[in-house]
């Protein structure tokens, strides 16, 4: 007996930095307190701020909400991290373990390589958690990545997810984006969405009437609340919540922000333990107390910022001048002498110098969880000497020491020369230990912030409705259930489009050919141009078609057609007048045996089928024989057609029904 599926709610955005993650942790928090087994997803996430979790590397948000969750954070939560490592290349980095064969290859062949994965990772969430909250990426109105998508509406309609969508307002044009990305979308997709969620917002929320009565007016979808602009320490996956300004109390740290700079996530107890800052301008350290170089994903490229920008001699004279200077695995390496790169990783580069260091870059990366003891280490750097440390190591090469640098950590792991520090281990700050050592204290920790997220969706946010919502297994309204994606496992599938005439069920079958296949669509046209009037519909119904899809015209023998198809996605339209063609040209047997031969090339053949027709048999009784012997086969053809399709949708002047 198969497994019942948790069910899944998804939070998506309107635009990028919506706030999705942190709602989704907020979410995770709130349903952990009220006793649910909740585990966060999010199919593919693009960051250089990663953890290290059961089974290797994953992106640091779904690591944070994972925790929020109170479970142990792993890679089936974030199957896919893509790590930016130039403005066009990433490494991919799948379950955990970086892939260097689709690091290579071109996005368009990952999907289907990726969605497998995808699929099966939020499969087994749903048999092991009773509610998986699932995070979206940027947002699902992006219709020149609809084909390739594997993280946004791809995964609401493969759980049939409740979709609350959400919108910074503090930008501006919330109201339009909401909308406009509800109109985008495909119309099994708007009815997902189930609410909205408007945040970021500073001011009294009184004042935001009419307009969510009106939005609701206008696609069916409430708004569910709106948070305020919450102020919190978590740090953030795109710009970790440190300020562009120094403020607070305790000693003052900067951070280098060069180029593809990585895991500043890690930083985030300084937020409450110091005066902490990002800085690129090399005057910014001319009043520091302890300067911080953080991971690099790239570190060639690091280090030629490092030089143009003057940053590399700031920082020679603040090394110079005594001060404290701490470097963290690619910020390690940038602090020795040169990166070799004999195997071609990242690229050859010259370092600062101001450790004793030659590091050679290996094809083979560590990803680990760490632990060690410092020893030897002297000046500002005294309070850690002895202190046994834990964290995480993500990298690619190895160090070794010369002249006066010593290794004070044993494995490689840590190097000291003076008041300069390289440690391989991420996560030093986070350490309690570290931060009573360094500050004489320690940071408050996530649990407090967690609940504080919790505690203002109790108080914003519709929770009630949204509860209902998530643990409902009805089906949304307006749909026949979870539409999976074109590669999935579940094809071959077929849908009917049904309707009278000019009622829009061809526009509606393109918008979910195109949906599901992109550009990679095969048209089967029916349509013959008898006459001048019949030649212009058939040009107007080329022109709404995109130019990239394959077209075979044929009249009759649509399993032929079928048969010749190149692409997964095949679009017939229409039965209607390949009825009528079949009839015209060898009667009623034709006919039954052309719609047969239709139903069986589409079960051989693996495709998606959409179909369109002509709902027929609820006006008059026609006069003649002929049209009578019409209506009664097309009225069969449809049935036939019907009982074999995973889905019926009948369009009445432009609105979709699903049918049972």
């Amino acid at each position: 007996m198969a497994r019942r599926l948790a069910p899944v709610l998804m939070v998506q955005g309107a635009t990028s930095g919506a706030g999705k993650s942190l709602l989704v942790t907020a979410l995770a928090r709130w349903f952990a307190r009220r006793g649910v087994r909740v585990a966060p997803f999010k199919a593919q996430n693009m960051s250089n701020h990663a953890r290290v979790a059961a089974g290797g590397e994953m992106g640091s948000a779904q690591y944070l909400q994972a925790l929020a969750a109170g479970i142990t954070p792993e890679v089936r939560m974030n199957p896919v991290l893509l790590k930016p490592e130039a403005e066009t290349k990433s490494q991919v980095v799948v379950l955990g373990q970086a892939d260097p064969e689709l690091s290579r290859a071109p996005w368009s062949e990952r999907k289907p390589r990726l969605w497998p994965v995808v699929r099966e990772s939020l499969r087994a969430l749903r048999e092991e958690y009773e509610l998986v909250i699932a995070e979206g990426a940027g947002s699902p109105a992006e219709v020149n990545l609809r084909p390739g998508d594997i993280v946004n509406m791809a995964v609401a309609r493969e759980a049939g997810a409740a979709v609350l969508l959400v919108a910074d307002i503090d930008r501006g044009g919330a109201f339009a984006h909401l909308w406009g990305t509800w109109g985008l979308l495909a119309a099994e997709e708007r009815a997902l969405v189930r609410g909205f969620v408007l945040n970021k917002f500073r001011g009294d929320a009184a004042l935001l009437a009419p307009a969510p009565g009106l939005l609701e007016r206008w696609t069916g979808v409430p708004t569910l609340g709106v948070l305020p602009y919450l102020r919190h320490r978590l740090p953030d996956e795109d710009a970790p919540l440190l300020g562009t300004a120094a403020s607070g109390s305790g000693p003052r740290v900067a951070i280098v922000a060069y180029p593809y700079a990585s895991n500043l996530d890690e930083f985030w107890p300084l937020a409450e333990l110091a005066r902490v800052e990002l800085v690129r301008d090399p005057v910014a350290l001319a009043d520091a107390e302890l300067v911080v170089l953080p991971g690099s994903k790239h570190t060639a490229a690091s280090a030629e910022w490092l030089e143009a920008s003057g940053m590399a001699r700031a920082l020679s004279e603040y090394a110079a001048s005594g001060r404290p200077l701490l470097g963290v695995c690619g910020g390690l390496q940038l602090l020795g002498r040169a990166v070799h790169n004999p195997e071609g990783v990242e690229g050859a580069a010259r370092g600062l110098g101001l450790l004793e260091l030659e590091t050679t870059m290996d094809p083979a990366k560590t990803v680990r969880r760490s632990r060690g003891r410092f020893a030897g280490l002297e000046g500002y750097w005294a309070p850690l000497d002895g202190l046994e440390v834990t964290g995480y190591e993500i990298h690619h090469g190895n160090s070794r020491a010369g002249g006066e640098t010593r290794e004070v950590m044993a494995g490689g792991r840590a190097f000291a020369q003076g008041n300069v520090l390289g440690v391989y281990l991420h996560g030093l700050f986070e350490d309690p230990a570290v931060q009573r050592a360094l500050f004489g204290r320690r940071a408050a920790g996530l649990e407090r912030e967690f609940d504080r997220l919790a505690d203002a969706l109790e108080e914003h946010l519709e929770m009630e409705r949204i509860e209902k919502m998530a643990f409902s297994h009805r089906k949304p309204a307006g749909r026949a259930g979870p539409v999976a994606p074109p590669d999935s496992p579940r094809l071959p599938r077929l849908v009917l489009y049904l309707g009278g005439a000019r009622a829009g069920k061809s526009a509606a079958a393109l918008a979910r050919a195109w949906a599901l296949g992109g550009e990679a669509v095969s048209f089967i046209a029916t349509a013959t141009a008898g006459d001048e009037e019949m030649a212009a519909r058939v040009a107007a119904h080329r022109a709404e078609r995109p130019a990239a899809w394959e077209t075979i015209e044929e009249p009759r023998d649509a399993a032929a057609a079928l048969g010749r198809a190149k692409h997964d996605v095949a679009l017939l339209d229409c039965l209607t007048l390949l009825v009528s063609n079949l009839l015209l040209a060898g009667g009623e047997v034709a006919v039954r045996e052309g719609v047969e031969a239709l139903l069986a090339a589409w079960r051989r053949s693996g495709k998606t089928l959409i179909v369109v027709s002509n709902e027929v048999g609820m006006g008059i009784v026609p006069e003649n024989a002929l049209a009578r012997r019409y209506r009664d086969l097309l009225g069969w053809a449809n049935r036939t057609v019907a009982e074999a399709a995973d889905e019926v949708v009948l369009v009445v002047a432009g609105r979709q029904l699903f049918l049972e």
